[in-house]
């Protein structure tokens, strides 16, 4: 069975049955996957740490 690590989203927050049911996607968005947050959280602090030298 594959084990999927939580990111860690300082910004997110939990919502209810009902907030997630109303949530809709158009065919032009693309949906991002846990791997995907972490690798822009990842390139932000990269970027920050570079600005900051």
């Amino acid at each position: 069975m594959k084990t999927i690590t939580r990111p860690n989203l300082k910004s997110a927050v939990k919502l209810s049955a009902r907030e997630m049911n109303a949530l809709r996607f158009s065919q032009k968005h693309t949906v991002l996957t846990p791997e995907q947050l972490e690798t822009i959280a990842a390139s932000k602090t990269t970027t920050a740490t570079a600005y900051a030298k």
